[in-house]
């Protein structure tokens, strides 16, 4: 009897413990996700700035270099932003006459990882637009943000819609804006997500080298969450569609074109690559195309909901050319050039 009442304390110890362990764990994560979103650390405050609308953006006439990359692949950047926090060197004024505006937004990939701003596609788009139209001035503004999803992309149209954009361009990038719907949602400190979010970094941790090396959110980190998690996937189609929906009634109050791209990960574009990671990380078919399989249900909902829509896979994968950086699988500069020329064909104003 003694025995087993010995046995009932130290169970009973354990579970105390283990409580304990669990509750310091989940605040650790809530304050490292608190941090994150305060947009205060060193890193981020040289570029981004809180705002209750599009949660966060860039900072205003900023002249900012980087240097990076591989030893095989080095790179400089120029962050340069003008007066309104977009990736143009020319500041926004009043709209006129003659203008017609384009308002682009999407994430990192349209931020651009770029030497200057004019290698971007959206500024690529314009320069095209307005060598061959002398009698419209066409102002394409790169409103791209680093982290941005479908929620900033609703709260940077309502931010910006002032302006009176013509059009309304998301540059949806598919390998990874599923994924940080969740993430971005106020709930986000949930006992839910915040065990999620340590399962993932778990799982990280115990990844080897040449895994751990990867670029982890350019793709591979939305199918391992998808596997783990594949209830999320529905979840994250709702949020997406939710926002999508208030972006569309938006458009149609102030009469903005909205056109939706879909940007693919190298994961999707180059199939020898893909069958690298997939090897890498062990991975079974189901979740090699876990972000396919959210690409065409973002797809059907834009066919249902009548949204000009463009998917830029085919024009990334037909070329045997490098279209994205080594060090962080960014595209580059040969891939913003293909889709700018791609919008230029496509895409048709009226004069």
């Amino acid at each position: 009897m003694k025995y087993v009442r010995l046995v009932k304390i130290n169970l009973l110890v354990l579970c105390a413990l283990l409580l304990i362990l669990a509750i310091i764990m989940y605040f650790m994560e809530v304050h490292r996700i608190q941090t994150f979103f305060s947009f205060t650390s060193e890193k981020q405050s040289e570029y981004f700035i809180p705002d209750d609308t599009a949660m966060f953006l860039h900072k205003p006439n900023i002249h900012l270099y980087d240097d990076w990359g591989t030893p095989q692949q080095k790179m400089s950047t120029e962050r340069r932003t003008n007066n309104l926090g977009f990736r143009d060197d020319n500041d926004v004024a009043d709209k006129t006459p003659n203008e017609f505006r384009v308002l682009v937004t999407g994430d990192s990939h349209t931020d651009g990882v770029l030497r200057y701003n004019t290698q971007s596609f959206v500024n690529i788009w314009e320069k095209k637009l307005n060598a061959t139209d002398t009698t419209t001035y066409y102002n394409c503004m790169n409103g791209g943000v680093g982290y941005y999803t479908f929620r900033n992309y609703h709260g940077f149209l309502k931010k910006f819609s002032h302006l009176k954009p013509d059009v309304f361009l998301i540059n949806v990038f598919t390998g990874n804006d599923f994924r940080e719907t969740v993430k971005f949602e106020d709930d986000r400190t949930s006992i839910s997500n915040i065990y999620k979010s340590w399962s993932m970094r778990f799982r990280r941790k115990f990844q080897s080298a040449e895994q751990q090396a990867f670029p982890y959110i350019q793709g591979i980190e939305q199918l391992l969450f998808y596997e783990s998690f594949p209830e999320e996937k529905e979840r994250s189609m709702v949020i997406a569609k939710e926002y999508l929906l208030q972006i569309i009634e938006l458009c149609k109050q102030k009469n903005i074109r909205l056109i939706v791209t879909l940007l693919p990960s190298k994961l999707e574009v180059k199939p020898i690559f893909r069958e690298h990671i997939q090897t890498l990380f062990d991975l079974d078919a189901k979740t090699t195309n876990n972000n396919l399989e959210m690409t065409q249900l973002l797809k059907k909902f834009l066919q249902e909901q009548q949204v000009e829509h463009y998917d830029l896979f085919p024009i990334l994968q037909n070329t045997s050319e490098k279209l994205f950086w080594d060090v962080d699988l960014h595209i580059n500069p040969k891939a913003h050039e293909l889709i700018g020329d791609f919008l230029y064909e496509k895409i048709h104003f009226p004069n």
